[in-house]
């Protein structure tokens, strides 16, 4: 019994599994072809061997095939329809008959359909003929027949592609960009900052001068006055004795000291401001050359800094790719 159940439950297992694969080997041999209606040449068989049947000489070949929608049709047309007593071709477990498109009594012609499963192999039919209307000739038989089909005029469905995925690709590592140096400012423009001062120096140098030349402009007029008032004074004045004139040549010549004095005054002036504006020049232009200096030492030591974050950086990036 144990036997028994064993070997049913295989039986069960195979047929289970090799019959929705034969159905669908039968589907997909029907959908390798494109859909239309194709001329095919065909031949029929006996029901053994590959001995050609008398059937062939009642059946006009090629046959018009019909592809549709992953099913295949074979259109076939007989002469002397009146001898077919029955076409059936298999379908299924059994044989179920042909369908009838139309019937020429005229010319004594059929046009039959039937569905091929799978035209690239053998189609097993059964046919019964009755022949009539020969004088002192009977014939009544029942054969089985197979149609072979040649598929090979039948276009192929065209593959639909798939499309080709492209290979990932590596994300490509950005270069690293160097920063740029800061580009030290040059020490000129410090002193061109710094020239101002001593232009304004150089002003109040042009001024003290204009201003010693005023003076000096003022003490000689004054003079000139006084020396013209003398002049006016002896052309009207009687003149006096010896003594008076003595007296007025001193006088005149006391001015002219004076005057002398005034002058030598207004250049130790104008000397002292002159070296005022001279020791202002010095200190502005030696305050220039400290500050260049000053900044020429930042830039250098902020460009040593920012040189040695870069080379710190590359090793760590260097480290971190190792």
């Amino acid at each position: 019994m144990k036997k028994n159940t064993v070997f049913t439950t295989v039986i069960l297992f195979a047929l289970f599994t090799l019959l929705p694969s034969l159905a669908i080997e039968k589907a997909a041999a029907a959908s390798n072809f494109a859909d239309g209606e194709y001329s095919v040449p065909f031949t029929v068989l006996k029901d053994t061997g590959n001995e050609q049947s008398t059937t062939a000489e009642y059946m006009v070949s090629p046959a018009k095939v019909i592809v549709q929608n992953n099913k295949i049709f074979a259109v076939v047309t007989l002469n002397n329809s009146s001898w077919w007593q029955y076409f059936k071709v298999q379908a299924g477990g059994g044989f179920a008959d042909v369908q009838v498109l139309s019937n020429d009594k005229a010319n004594d012609k059929r046009v039959v359909k039937f569905e091929v499963k799978d035209i690239e192999q053998l189609v097993n039919a059964k046919i019964h003929v009755i022949v009539t209307g020969i004088p002192g000739f009977t014939y009544d038989n029942k054969y089985d027949i197979r149609f072979k089909f040649n598929s090979s005029t039948i276009p192929l469905a065209p593959v639909a592609e798939k499309p080709a995925t492209p290979p990932a690709s590596k994300p490509t590592p950005k270069p690293v960009q160097p920063t740029p140096k800061p580009t030290p400012k040059p020490a000129v423009t410090e002193k061109a900052i710094a020239t101002p001062k001593a232009v304004e120096n150089k002003q109040a140098v042009t001024k003290v001068e204009t201003k010693t030349e005023a003076k000096s402009v003022e003490s000689k007029e004054v003079t000139s006055e006084k020396s013209d008032t003398l002049v006016e004074e002896k052309s009207t004045e009687p003149t006096e004795p010896t003594e008076q004139a003595k007296d007025e040549a001193k006088s005149e010549i006391s001015e002219e000291e004076l005057v002398a004095e005034d002058q030598a005054v207004a250049k130790e002036e104008s000397s002292e401001v002159t070296k005022e504006a001279i020791d202002a020049e010095v200190e502005a232009d030696l305050t220039s050359e400290s500050n260049s200096k000053s900044t020429l030492l930042i830039v250098i030591f902020s460009v040593l800094i920012l040189g040695g974050a870069i080379i710190f950086a590359m090793r760590q990036r260097t480290r971190t790719e190792k």
